[in-house]
């Protein structure tokens, strides 16, 4: 876990804690550390942030915050009802967003959960409370344009005002792109637009950390599909067409240098499309390589010849095999220094 998602983690919390004070004024107390934590299994406790509170003055409660995004919905409801159970206590399940199948599948379940600012759900409670029926639209993911450039200006350190149309150009979309992606990051809180002049610039809204933390339920891997190729010839025609394709997935992670010949790489999907059928393994092949089929173009966010950690790390979500500790340090390190010039 990056110091970025739990800083974020700890936000949410104080988030459902002021939103439940407002919808229930005086019938909500100030959350404080969970007295029964003793009493949770280490494996269901370790997957959340967990705090109590005290509802209509004698209801014992429990704000539980996922300390991984994108906990599927058969894992939160499993996990909400060890959490009752061993705690004997209400619990509300807290997210940023829930996409209206999440919702759903929630509500069927007679879950308790919170969109901090949006809803309370509790049905333990009799209580339904909406503020934004929009909540569902705001929480689209953004274009992957807009993730892309985000991600670049994480990863250089901007701290100053900077151009979406320079940055964008460089990554080969077009002026209608950038203002696009420039609407979708100011709509969504993480960057903030100059006033002035002929050409409006942005500039993160908060420190690397903060933003990064404040992206989360907007992010999604980069990831479109995975196709098996033979590697010599693909490498060839990459390289005849001038189509970087830098090491992904597992091997991103591996501490080799060079990266391995072949292995797993990413492709940007319009090079995909250009380059028409690839060879597949076969018996004559010498060396395969998967590639991943990208959303944004790796190269634009890559360093050297691997995938920036940050797309790394959301490629890898939900996904088993590697060390999470190893990348996330790599996250915590990348948010922390300038990876590569602004």
């Amino acid at each position: 876990m990056t110091t970025a998602v739990r800083t974020g983690l700890t936000d949410l919390v104080a988030d459902a804690q002021r939103y439940l004070r407002r919808i229930l004024p005086g019938l909500a107390s100030a959350v404080h550390p969970l007295a029964s934590l003793h009493a949770i299994p280490h494996a269901t406790a370790s997957r959340y942030h967990l705090a109590g509170l005290m509802l209509y003055g004698e209801t014992p409660a429990m704000l539980a915050v996922a300390r991984e995004p994108g906990e599927s919905s058969t894992r939160v409801i499993q996990d909400v009802r060890c959490l009752r159970s061993a705690a004997n206590a209400l619990v509300l399940y807290v997210s940023p967003y829930l996409t209206p199948t999440q919702r759903r599948f929630l509500v069927e379940n007679h879950i308790d959960f919170v969109v901090p600012h949006t809803q309370l759900f509790a049905p333990s409670l009799a209580i339904e409370f909406r503020d934004d029926p929009d909540h569902e639209k705001k929480a689209i993911s953004l274009l992957p344009s807009a993730q892309a450039v985000l991600i670049h200006v994480l990863l250089s350190g901007q701290s100053r005002w900077w151009s979406p149309r320079e940055i964008s150009a460089a990554a080969g979309y077009t002026s209608m792109t950038a203002s696009r992606l420039s609407a979708e990051l100011v709509g969504r809180g993480l960057v903030e637009r100059s006033t002035g002049g002929r050409e409006r610039f942005l500039k993160l809204a908060g420190n690397r950390d903060e933003v990064w933390a404040r992206a989360q339920p907007f992010l999604r891997s980069p990831i479109l599909k995975e196709v098996d190729v033979c590697w010599g010839p693909t490498a060839e025609a990459l390289r005849d067409a001038g189509h970087p394709a830098p090491t992904a997935g597992l091997d991103a992670l591996a501490d080799t240098s060079p990266p391995a010949i072949g292995g797993t790489r990413a492709l940007h999907i319009d090079a995909w499309r250009l380059l028409g059928a690839l060879p597949m393994p076969g018996p004559d092949c010498a060396q395969s390589a998967r590639l991943q089929i990208w959303a944004y173009p790796p190269a634009f966010t890559s360093i050297g010849d691997v995938v920036d950690p940050l797309s790394l790390y959301l490629s890898l979500q939900g996904k088993r095999g590697h060390d999470a500790d190893a990348l996330e340090q790599r996250v915590e390190q990348a948010l922390s220094g300038d990876t590569y010039p602004a």
